[in-house]
This record gives structure tokens, sequence and C-alpha cells, in this order.
């Protein structure tokens, strides 16, 4: 599953374009409780970095959009 390729990536690796756009499909179904507590911050950098490229289909944006707050209010 693409979402566990970018648990793994939080010690280092590589994500691929298509990957992104797997994990961001996936993300934008997914809500601050599906993810696991020690992810939060990894995942909370990956959409601030793929947010702030640009790298988004048009359509996911809002709902990454709200997870991302989410996860910035529960890791603050």
């Amino acid at each position: 599953m693409s979402i566990s390729k970018l648990y793994s990536v939080r010690d280092g690796g590589y994500l691929s374009p298509l990957d992104c756009e797997n994990i961001n499909l996936v993300l934008s179904g997914m809500s601050i409780s599906d993810i696991p507590k020690e992810q939060l911050t990894n995942v909370m950098d990956y959409l601030v970095v793929t947010l702030n490229n640009n790298s988004v289909d048009h359509s996911l944006i809002s709902k990454l959009d709200m997870l991302l707050e989410a996860l910035q209010s529960a890791v603050e």
C-alpha cells in the first residue's frame, strides 16, 4: 500500500511522482485518527512540501488542506 511507503521514508528514502500521486489519493480519504501517532509529523511534513510545491491534483487540495490543518493542531 502506498501509505506504508510514506511511513517508511520517515527515516530516509525516495518517493517517485507516481508514489506521491497514490499517497495523495490515499491521504485525501484519511482523517487524523487513521494516522499512527508516530507518523503525524512525517505526514504533516509531507503535506506541507507537497502542497507548497503545487504537486497535488486540484480535486484533492481541499481535503489535504483540511488534513494538514488537523495535523498542525494536533502536533502543536
